[in-house]
């Protein structure tokens, strides 16, 4: 039964359909008309519009009615872009050695509130974040943060106001109100209690810019505020979700058969519902009522029936095809995300052609990515350098340069070339221990305890050398070794002091006796390992074919 007000809300939906949908002449002029009048007299040209950043944010833990089980998808999501993103800290170029320093240790201990704020913006949008005078880090939710305009002009946002409400943890109807407005001016810290202003204190902003960074993912054009990255998702979520409970609901049916009785004539079909049917009454949603009958039989109890027959029915086999649709909405959603299928999890051995095809152009998203976050990191980078110039002797306010390291590379390529541009001079130790393709937390540690281990490395070689050459040998060399030994003088460089303090003719020295000492006796075994040749740089071998030149 069709109420009246049904009908013609069925009809002013075919009008409506008609002139937004449709292709004919009528309805273009009729759309075109409308959005000039909406441009010009309604819609301004700035968007301050928000999503609703707590129905995200329960999508996101899967509470959201209809996401229960395909909500499941935003989380890998967010995780994958954000890790592959910015799961690496950056590396940052100064002009200042000290500014370097120091901006690379302060950022190794922030970068997990900065890869924080950024999942948040991918999650629910947006995100705010506050760089301390302390040059810690608060991560706010974009709630409580809203946008402080210059009267003359309400395009530049010239502050942020953050408003956070406090409940007490006992006493639930006392509220604290705690509002914080930045300017590149100053910061005005205001505290109500129950309605009541007990506070307020104004700050002095040493930096003249704003120290709150506003992190929008994927901002459109005259918008202020972003969009959720699963945004355009919900849709086919909601699709993926009903599919899904729908099958697991076929499947529990295929468990429980549904009782059938089929009857040889009509006339008794009709007395069967005559004697078992009841008269129901439904309200719809729009407010209507529809009446129909329904069957009231308790198959528990003892049934009996004339002229039919009783079985038990289950629907046919259907996982094929609901996983046929399930397969093609997940492939919908790797389309729209950009997200390679391996990434997700979903790769197995027989993908790994797959995967290694895709990986390129994966690649080259992460690399927009990049790009599209490089300002508000640039931002923070900055903010944190002025805060550093305050307190820290020799460190400059600058803009530093980002530097990204690649996400995959070739080991042994990378090795090699890193091996010729430290022999050619090309490279320094510290650089070339950057790129290599091992991961080392501290550069800088390490290469002075390299440094320090080769120092007492060559003070031991030269111990050891200078004390072998005031041994005498143990037979008289055959012949005269007195013009062999003058080339090998002759071929020695000009005496040098180290920088550890050992002179260069103690080497000279020790590579000669020890040549000779192994012309000798025939044993090269005799030189104590290869201590000598790490002091001599290999030139002890060329004293030893010199003098056996000779012979």
């Amino acid at each position: 039964m069709i109420t009246q007000p049904n009908i013609i809300r069925r009809i002013v939906g075919r009008v409506r359909e008609f002139f937004t949908t449709s292709s004919n002449v009528v309805s273009r002029t009729v759309r075109s008309t409308v959005m000039t009048m909406r441009r010009s007299m309604f819609r301004p040209t700035n968007d301050w519009g928000r999503v609703d950043y707590d129905w995200y944010r329960r999508a996101y833990y899967c509470q959201v009615r209809g996401l229960e089980i395909s909500g499941l998808f935003i989380k890998p999501l967010v995780s994958k872009i954000s890790a592959w993103t910015l799961g690496r800290p950056p590396e940052w170029k100064c002009e200042s050695e000290t500014s370097q320093e120091a901006l690379d240790n302060w950022w190794s201990t922030r970068h997990a509130d900065i890869l924080k704020a950024f999942r948040s913006a991918l999650k629910q949008a947006d995100s705010f974040l506050v760089v301390n005078a302390d040059l810690t880090i608060t991560v706010l939710r974009p709630d409580d943060v809203d946008p402080i305009v210059a009267e003359d002009d309400f395009g530049n946002v010239i502050g942020w106001r953050v408003t956070q409400v406090l409940s007490h943890p006992t006493d639930l109807a006392r509220k604290m109100t705690v509002t914080d407005e930045y300017t590149a001016e100053r910061r005005v810290h205001r505290v109500e209690i129950d309605g009541r202003q007990t506070e307020e204190t104004v700050f002095t902003n040493l930096l003249g810019r704003l120290p709150i960074i506003h992190v929008a993912n994927q901002a459109d054009e005259g918008q202020t505020f972003g969009h959720a990255e699963a945004e355009a998702l919900i849709e086919v979520l909601h699709r993926y979700g009903e599919v899904f409970e729908a099958a697991i609901e076929g499947n529990k049916l295929q468990g429980r058969p549904t009782p059938v009785l089929s009857f040889e004539t009509v006339a008794d079909l009709d007395k069967f519902w005559a004697l078992y049917a009841r008269t129901q009454h439904n309200t719809l949603p729009d407010g209507s009522t529809e009446t129909y009958q329904a069957l009231s039989v308790d198959l528990s109890q003892l049934l009996t029936v004339s002229g039919a027959e009783f079985q038990y029915a289950s629907p046919g086999n259907f996982a094929g095809d609901t996983e046929v649709l399930l397969g093609l909405m997940f492939y919908l959603i790797l389309e729209h995300t950009e997200l390679p299928e391996f990434v997700f999890g979903n790769a197995i051995a027989s993908s790994k052609a797959s995967a290694d095809a895709q990986m390129p152009v994966f690649e080259k998203f992460i690399e927009g990515r990049r790009g599209e976050v490089a300002g508000w990191l640039t931002q923070i980078a900055e903010i944190a350098l002025g805060y550093l110039s305050l307190t820290e002797p020799g460190v400059t306010a600058e803009t530093p340069a980002l530097q990204w390291q690649k996400l995959t590379q070739d080991g042994r390529l990378t090795l090699d070339t890193l091996t010729w541009a430290l022999q050619a001079g090309l490279l320094d130790m510290r650089t070339a221990l950057l790129l290599a393709p091992v991961d080392v937390e501290d550069v800088d540690a390490v290469l002075e305890q390299a440094q320090q281990e080769s120092a007492e490395r060559q003070a031991q070689a030269v111990e050891q050398a200078t004390a072998m050459a005031k041994v005498q040998p143990t037979k008289p060399p055959p012949g005269n070794q007195q013009p062999a030994t003058r080339e090998i003088m002759e071929m020695t460089p000009a005496p040098t002091v180290y920088t550890n303090g050992h002179h260069a003719d103690a080497e000279t020295a020790a590579i000669v006796a020890a040549a000779e000492r192994i012309v000798a006796n025939g044993d090269a075994r005799q030189t104590s390992g290869s201590a000598i040749e790490v002091l001599a740089g290999g030139r002890i071998i060329d004293a030893v074919r010199e003098l056996r030149k000779s012979l």
